[in-house]
């Protein structure tokens, strides 16, 4: 057996079912592999922050690994943490047990949803072999917060159903965000937006362009599996700014289908451009705001209002899936 660090936390939702009862069977299988594993859990998102973050800050030398118990919800509250004490020169694993209604991260990287024990098995074996990294991006919006996101950050429509989606809670990821989808294209207009961005060989580009979608992808899908850049590449440095012209709500409707498949990439419409760093504000002269509208949304979860700069992070923590 390997030595060293031996507690896994176990990071979970304690007032969701479903996440407890995937918190005790993923912790049967860790503690079967000669780990302790110890639950973390509070009814709310805050006091889940505030826990870990006092837990990793007393006891980070014994923790082995640091495992998201849930969806990319979970996944964004327990990366917020890491990435703080990476920034000490703490550098712990990170793991993933699907347990939530949106799963984009677990899709993109090929973790089982429906299967805890799969789950937790790949997160054994992550910590006996090699260490493997992934690329996260950093954000800062315009109220000053900052965030570290591992999946997307959606800044146009995407953002704005996103914010709708999100007061649904009991319905699941990928039906309420088709739903919220459905509802937002009745009144559905591009925005103008000032975009700068880098590409990975170091030139710089600057745009004004009406965009209806308009997304920063590290992973491959947004909203519980709308693949909006099927060639994603979460570990190789550059993310994807993922741009749709005003198509009109008709159009996009006749071409929902293929944003599902992965096709909808050859559209004239459609835009892929690979960047290491981005810039994103909408035009002074945009009307029609909403409430919700003009905020950037990370891993599904609301980030802060634009204009907003974002930045990849290569091999920001080392995953166990």
């Amino acid at each position: 057996m390997t030595t060293g660090p031996r507690d896994i936390l176990l990071v979970h939702n304690g007032s969701s079912r479903a996440s407890r009862d995937a918190c005790e069977r993923a912790a049967g299988i860790l503690r079967a592999g000669g780990y302790r594993a110890r639950p973390l859990a509070s009814a709310t998102p805050r006091g889940l922050s505030e826990l870990l973050t006092d837990t990793l800050r007393r006891e980070s030398q014994a923790v082995a690994a640091v495992v998201a118990v849930g969806g990319d919800g979970m996944v964004h509250l327990v990366l917020q943490c890491l990435d703080t004490l990476n920034r000490q020169g703490v550098d712990l694993p990170f793991g993933l047990v699907p347990a939530g209604s949106g799963n984009d991260l677990a899709r993109h990287h090929g973790v089982p949803s429906q299967d805890v024990e799969r789950a937790a098995g790949r997160v054994l074996r992550g910590l006996e072999s090699a260490p493997r990294r992934t690329d996260l991006l950093r954000v800062e919006c315009a109220d000053g917060t900052r965030h570290v996101c591992a999946t997307a950050v959606c800044l146009g429509l995407d953002a704005r159903v996103n914010a709708r989606a999100n007061r649904w809670s009991r319905v699941r990821a990928s039906a309420k965000y088709v739903v919220a989808l459905a509802v937002d294209l009745v009144s559905m207009r591009a925005r103008p937006y000032h975009l700068s961005w880098t590409s990975p060989d170091g030139s710089e580009h600057n745009a004004a362009r009406d965009l209806t979608l308009l997304t920063l992808a590290n992973t491959s899908s947004i909203g519980g599996g709308l693949t909006i850049v099927p060639a994603a590449d979460a570990g190789d440095g550059t993310a994807e700014l993922f741009m749709v012209s005003d198509v009109g709500p008709l159009k996009f409707v006749v071409s929902l289908p293929r944003l599902w498949l992965g096709s909808h990439v050859t559209l004239p419409e459609v835009a892929v451009e690979p960047a290491v760093s981005a810039s994103v504000a909408v035009s002074a002269h945009a009307t029609g705001h909403s409430p919700g509208g003009d905020m950037a949304f990370g891993d599904g979860e609301r980030l802060g209002p634009l204009p907003v700069t974002l930045r990849v992070l290569p091999a920001a923590v080392q995953i166990l899936f």
